[in-house]
């Protein structure tokens, strides 16, 4: 286990942000992404899929608490201990030490959530390429080169967490799909604000949201 959340921790420090995209946007590719950004909320709060990542993730956590799986247990005790250790890297200063002790806790909640829910994994990834392939079948042959660009970047999420799942790491797995999900569902924020470390904005969403 210890090895592959190191793993999973060095798949998310080196996940590159997007590269050669479009440095703007046209008003019009803003209401586009408008458009499908409601179609990746109704993905995501399919009866399939649960709801949104916000109400998801959280509902996750809270089961989690009452909990008895040993090993899902441990994974919590040691998400604790590793916000605490954030907490402390920040009062001394250390914000790049405090980021990656945040990260490192979000994994080890993540860890917990397989322990308890093991199809988390593949449900995700699914809700992921159907709002893919929603958005691609919506957009056409319309001009949005900054959307499809996101796209294609959540497309290579797709692939590595399905490479990791493959391997046995559904955290790793997991971890890249809600990437995914977060990404897509900030949409808008993304292509009208010119975001490029759009994996950075996910995760810094993703870990506030699951500590």
């Amino acid at each position: 286990m210890h090895k592959r959340m190191l793993i999973a921790v060095a798949v998310l420090l080196g996940a590159a942000a997007c590269q050669n995209e479009p440095t703007g946007a046209a008003p019009n590719e803003v209401v586009l992404a408008q458009q499908a950004q409601v179609m990746v909320d109704q993905v995501a709060a399919s009866p399939e899929n649960g709801m949104h990542f916000e109400g998801w993730i959280r509902r996750l956590v809270d089961t989690l608490r009452t909990t008895d799986d040993p090993e899902a247990l441990a994974c919590l005790d040691a998400a604790r201990t590793l916000r605490q250790e954030a907490f402390a890297a920040f009062q001394a200063g250390d914000t790049a030490l405090a980021r990656q002790k945040l990260r490192e806790s979000f994994m080890k909640v993540l860890c917990a959530v397989v322990e308890v829910f093991p199809n988390a994994p593949a449900r995700t990834g699914q809700a992921v390429d159907n709002a893919i392939t929603r958005i691609e079948n919506f957009l056409g042959d319309r001009d949005a080169p900054r959307i499809r660009a996101i796209l294609d970047h959540v497309k290579e999420l797709r692939t590595q967490a399905d490479a990791a799942l493959a391997s046995g790491d559904k955290v790793t797995a997991l971890a890249l799909n809600l990437r995914g999900i977060q990404i897509l569902h900030r949409l808008v924020e993304h292509v009208r604000d010119r975001h490029d470390d759009h994996d950075g904005v996910a995760d810094r969403e993703m870990e506030d949201v699951g500590s």
